[in-house]
């Protein structure tokens, strides 16, 4: 009877899918349970705040154009031009409905879902394997490596982003060995990755480079598919306007910290000893002494072992076994062996800590230890037992990883108030005009209007819903400095008429002021701003409108 159930369940493909989607989205409910109460991680104010500008914009500026005008004691900070709020979009919007802490953990919950749902599609659409796909997919969306992303060093962004590499895979599959008229899933997943983090796409882009110089050869045979391939990246180039050109814009108008002084690490400085490179590789069961330790962790790693008990050839095996060796190579990358200082790889410097490369090998690790357990688990009784096998070892892995979290990092309650003793919860300040003195500068200097004359008379000065206003009596063509640091995109009115903001030695908003009356200025975006924002609009309703037509047509040659 038994065996009989297992046999109709596995003759049912369609099941497969929700069997998995029940049992991702429990162990997501437990991963969130594990990890309560939320504890800040070494980003999480940053990213936190983040979300919190977002839902600050939503309120007051319908396409997006927005600063964080109460960072830095009220003198605003751009985080935005610099890291993209796309994805969080709809976080934010829950976020105003509800809470921000909630608007946090439906973000977690929801991502991680997507994560495993992505890895799923990706594999199960490769390898035609709906069990690789599911064990794939647990193992990379509870990845010991992603965990330290989302909790113990709480960088969101990075974190995010992990939902979207298989998307990438998927799509390059497609334009080099599949249908290459489904170019557009590269450029979704691409895109999506740069709406949410500049660094892993930056990796992203080198190891898709990577990859085709492995298999050049299907570009060759058929130079339609490069074509197609040139496609996908312009159509990304487009859809994401409304963050590339923008920050290019704030990085053309200025330098700051972050060019100017001596805030990142270089990625050479970033290699991890062996013995830590080893322990990486087989944490995740016990507790370490050590706070932060990133790796792949144990269940990966005897994921791939199961290569030496896989024989055969295959086109699909050697694909994997391919997977495995780039995520070997990307390991040894944050050893002291690789060359970080040797050109090219010095080009990479920006992405400061070479371990970021782990994220990727979790996913080809992952990839491949779903393969091979397929391969040798080849009855149904066996298929279940492994299954079962590998959810246990997670949750196993789920219980410890959190257990240290809580040790290490619930020193701190979120509600942590934001002042100049914790660098205004903005990290390294990087994106700070390179003209302004220092953050003790702008703490000391305080809220005061900077004027030439002192018979210049100032009143009703105030700061709300990111609306800097006062009055002014001026006797003389006058020249004021605000308590506001100077990004390009700024506009200020007086007596309702504009007048143009420039940015004065010190790197803080400076107008000249000729007339009587009030004043009041406000962060308004650039036109480049908003036609990227209409670009990125557009061009999404576009690629959403050929994806329908396509389908269309596609299940109209199908049916014929």
């Amino acid at each position: 009877m038994k065996q009989n159930l297992l046999d109709k369940i596995a003759a049912n493909k369609k099941s497969h899918f929700w069997l998995f989607f029940i049992v991702l989205v429990l162990l997501t409910l437990i991963m969130m349970y594990f990890y309560q109460p939320l504890c800040p991680g070494q980003d999480f104010f940053f990213h936190y705040r983040r979300l919190q500008a977002l839902m600050d914009g939503l309120k007051t500026s319908p396409f997006l154009i927005y600063i964080d005008y109460n960072a830095i004691d009220g003198y605003g900070y751009l985080t935005k031009a610099f890291y993209p709020d796309f994805v969080l979009i709809p976080f934010a919007f829950i976020g105003n409905i509800t809470s921000l802490e909630f608007a946090w953990q439906s973000m977690l919950f929801v991502m991680t879902v997507l994560c495993g749902v992505f890895t799923y599609k990706t594999v199960s659409i490769i390898y035609k394997n709906t069990f690789a796909a599911s064990i794939a997919a647990l193992l990379y969306t509870f990845a010991l490596y992603r965990l330290l992303d989302m909790y113990h060093r709480a960088a969101l962004a990075e974190a995010l982003s992990f939902t979207f590499i298989p998307l990438v895979f998927l799509g390059l599959y497609y334009i080099l060995n599949a249908d290459y008229r489904k170019w557009y899933v590269l450029t979704i997943g691409f895109s999506l990755m740069i709406f949410t983090h500049l660094i892993s796409s930056v990796l992203m882009l080198v190891t898709i480079v990577i990859f085709l110089l492995i298999y050049y050869k299907s570009l060759i045979r058929e130079p339609k598919r490069f074509l197609y391939l040139l496609i996908a990246g312009i159509a990304t180039l487009i859809v994401t306007a409304y963050y590339i050109y923008p920050m290019l814009e704030q990085m053309s108008a200025d330098t700051f910290y972050y060019q100017s002084r001596s805030l990142m690490a270089k990625t050479e400085d970033s290699a991890l000893p062996f013995h830590w490179i080893i322990w990486g590789m087989f944490s995740g069961i016990l507790i370490p002494e050590q706070a932060f330790l990133p790796g792949v962790g144990l269940l990966l790693t005897c994921g791939i072992a199961l290569r030496l008990f896989v024989y055969g050839k295959s086109q699909q095996l050697r694909s994997i076994d391919i997977c495995v060796v780039v995520g070997l190579c990307y390991i040894v990358a944050a050893s002291p062996l690789f060359p970080w200082s040797i050109f090219p790889f010095s080009l990479l410097n920006f992405i400061q800590m070479a371990w970021r490369l782990f994220e990727f090998s979790s996913f080809f690790f992952a990839i491949a230890a779903g393969y091979y357990l397929s391969q040798l688990l080849k009855t149904n009784k066996r298929v279940v037992f492994g299954g079962i096998l590998v959810v246990f070892a997670t949750i196993l892995v789920l219980a410890n990883d959190a257990e240290m979290y809580k040790k290490y990092r619930c020193e701190r309650p979120i509600t942590q108030t934001a002042s100049f003793d914790n660098d205004y919860h903005l990290g390294g300040l990087e994106y700070i005009p390179s003209v302004v003195p220092s953050i003790e500068y702008i703490h000391q200097r305080g809220d005061s209007i900077a004027r030439k004359y002192s018979s210049t008379a100032i009143s009703g000065y105030t700061q709300s819903k990111g609306v800097t206003a006062f009055d002014i009596i001026a006797q003389n063509d006058e020249t004021l400095e605000l308590p506001l640091i100077f990004y390009k995109g700024y506009v200020a009115r007086l007596n309702g008429e504009d007048i143009q903001p420039s940015t004065s030695g010190n790197g803080l908003v400076q107008l000249s002021v000729r007339d009587t009356g009030h004043i009041e200025v406000y962060y308004g975006g650039t036109v480049m701003q908003k036609i990227s924002y209409f670009v990125s609009l557009f061009s999404i309703i576009a690629l959403c409108f050929y994806i329908a037509v396509s389908y269309r047509k596609n299940k109209r040659y199908s049916d014929q």
